[in-house]
């Protein structure tokens, strides 16, 4: 007999529960495998005891085809649309390779400007300018292209962090 779950502690929790749940997997082995994690871990995760990284996020999506941005911000459909066609997935796959050198990016961009990041903020970051990315990057991008706008992503987020650390009404505090 299973033992009953443990209510999530977190929304984002709620969320990676609810993705296992949408697949009617009861069995939190099989579905951490596909995910290439362990059963303990991804309880963890669905508790909302840890956060997942972007490599994990990234998994979520190839594997089942969540929606990035919707399992961060709780915003939109759990599922992206219309990914049956090959080129659908190809372009699919681009934007979810595009996390980890965002994500390395804009923890960078915090780490330089010397402003603290919670968990919460870096996904909020991570999924502000992924979709930033994806629409400068316009329908038909491709890798070349995504890779071209980071250093648009680079200043751009600096002079923010700059312009709320000089903000006369916004004290460092507020930031980190």
């Amino acid at each position: 007999m299973a033992r009953k779950e443990v209510e999530p502690k977190t929304a984002l929790g709620k969320r990676l529960r609810a993705v296992r749940a949408a697949f009617d997997i009861d069995d939190r082995d099989v579905f951490a495998n596909r995910l290439a994690i362990s059963k303990s871990g991804l309880a963890h995760y669905e508790r909302g005891e840890r956060v997942p990284d972007a490599e994990l996020l990234s998994a979520y999506h190839r594997e089942f085809g969540v929606n990035i941005s919707w399992l961060v911000t709780g915003h939109g459909d759990m599922f992206e649309g219309g990914q049956s066609a090959s080129t659908d997935y190809s372009s699919h796959q681009l934007l979810v390779d595009l996390i980890n050198p965002l994500g390395r990016l804009i923890n960078k961009v915090y780490r330089d400007h010397e402003v603290r990041i919670n968990d919460d903020q870096r996904f909020a970051e991570l999924t502000r300018w992924h979709n930033n990315l994806t629409r400068r990057a316009g329908p038909s991008f491709n890798w070349d292209d995504l890779m071209a706008q980071l250093p648009w992503v680079e200043q751009s987020l600096g002079e923010e962090l700059l312009s709320r650390r000089t903000s006369p009404e916004i004290s460092k505090r507020s930031i980190s």
